[in-house]
């Protein structure tokens, strides 16, 4: 058996086509850490997580006649042992950073990731053929038969999983912390030694599971106790229950489209934005990107909500207010344009003014004071050659922060006066 070791350009192209583009700040990166492992391919940032991957893709020359089942896998074992070998020499040369985290306090998680991509290229084909990718997964047995992962240290567990697997995972799990409370939800299935058949379908069981929506309860009993909200949203509480799958998955379906929906809107955001010459901050650009898929299907919700509202609304202009349900002190004030324009919300006025709806809100928001404010302007357009509407959007952000009780009398006077103009 001949083995070659093809480029990491299948990755990289990974890495480009998916969010972690944006989180990605290996080596050969200016923006790699220095407290960062060192050694690993590549290395995702997120705001909650560091994520290390480590790859292996090869190609393999063998006469046709000697595959079958049995000598892929052999295969596969050797591709993944090479990663598991790798990863252990790695993780121990970094001692110093392992000592740097141990003795941090942050709760900032780590994830190792190994990815595999296995391909074949049968003796006697012509050079200019392409290699035949083979497609698999692993799922637990093949950890507990054939390649055995140390446990002993649950955060150093190095999680496996092939090319074709994990650019499937970013397809359907497209933010930062939906992608990590995935990571940590297979990590701990290995590290309880817990059977599941394969990777898709412990992807499809966390979707459907309390897991994937604990964060979201999390927060919103925050903002309960905090009584920013009346209760936690009945739906979450009912897709948690173990008895309520159909209802889990036909919410997660729900959630997926509205966050498609989402993006399109947001990514057609910055592309006005660069074309203009004035691209949208990166500091902004990343907060909005980490967020979570149920915020985002929260936010469309409401966009959907429109045709529902009356012509006055419509005409003058309204506001709704939106929670983060990824991390608590996050608020997104919509501003859903009117068409008058002469309101105080028509689209002109409210991009001219945005900063001091945001301070006005920065002052309604002092109990307790926000991280992080969003001003969504909403734009519902008619289309041109037919019946259906065109929605746009505009995005502000302004960082929250404590008043004195002076300067929140005064917003409180400018907005009195403001209704009563």
């Amino acid at each position: 058996m001949d083995t070659q070791h093809a480029p990491l350009s299948v990755w990289q192209q990974m890495i480009q086509q998916s969010f972690l583009s944006l989180y990605d700040v290996s080596e050969d990166n200016s923006n790699h850490p220095e407290h960062a492992f060192q050694g690993y391919d590549f290395v995702c940032e997120f705001s909650g997580a560091t994520v290390y991957l480590i790859v292996n893709d090869v190609v393999i020359q063998a006469n046709q006649q000697e595959i079958d089942s049995t000598q892929v896998r052999e295969w596969r074992k050797e591709v993944v042992n090479q990663l598991i070998k790798r990863h252990a020499q790695l993780y121990l040369k970094n001692d110093k950073v392992l000592a740097d985290v141990n003795a941090s306090a942050s709760d900032k998680a780590i994830y190792f990731i190994g990815l595999t991509s296995l391909a074949i290229k049968h003796e006697g084909d012509n050079p200019e053929s392409q290699p035949y990718t083979v497609n698999y997964e692993y799922g637990s047995q093949f950890f507990a038969e054939d390649c055995v992962l140390d446990l002993d240290d649950e955060q150093s567990v190095l999680q496996v999983f092939s090319h074709q697997n994990f650019v499937d995972i970013l397809n359907q799990l497209v933010t930062p912390s939906d992608l990590s409370a995935y990571l940590d939800f297979h990590r701990r299935k290995l590290a309880g030694f817990e059977t599941f058949q394969d990777e898709s379908t412990l992807l499809a069981q966390f979707l459907q599971s309390p897991d994937f929506h604990q964060r979201a309860v999390e927060v919103q009993e925050q903002l309960v106790a905090h009584q920013l909200i009346d209760q936690v949203e009945p739906r979450l509480l009912k897709a948690a229950e173990p008895d309520q799958t159909a209802f889990a998955n036909a919410l997660m379906l729900e959630i997926q489209k509205n966050t498609r929906m989402w993006y399109k809107l947001f990514n057609r955001l910055i592309q006005q934005y660069y074309e203009a010459g004035t691209p949208l901050p990166k500091e902004q650009v990343d907060v909005l990107v980490d967020e979570s898929m149920y915020t985002y299907a929260c936010l469309i919700e409401k966009i959907l909500a429109h045709r529902t509202i009356d012509q006055n609304s419509r005409w003058n202009g309204y506001v709704r207010h939106e929670h983060s349900y990824h991390v608590f002190g996050r608020h997104y004030l919509m501003v859903f344009y009117g068409q008058d324009e002469n309101s105080a919300l028509s689209a002109d006025k409210v991009r001219a003014s945005h900063q001091d709806l945001l301070f006005e809100l920065n002052s309604q928001m002092q109990q307790p004071v926000m991280d992080d404010l969003f001003l969504i302007g909403v734009e519902v357009r008619p289309c041109e050659d037919s019946v259906n509407t065109e929605v746009y959007i505009d995005t502000f952000h302004q960082n929250g922060s404590a008043i004195d009780a002076n300067t929140q009398r005064l917003y409180e006077q400018l907005a009195e006066l403001r209704s009563q103009s």
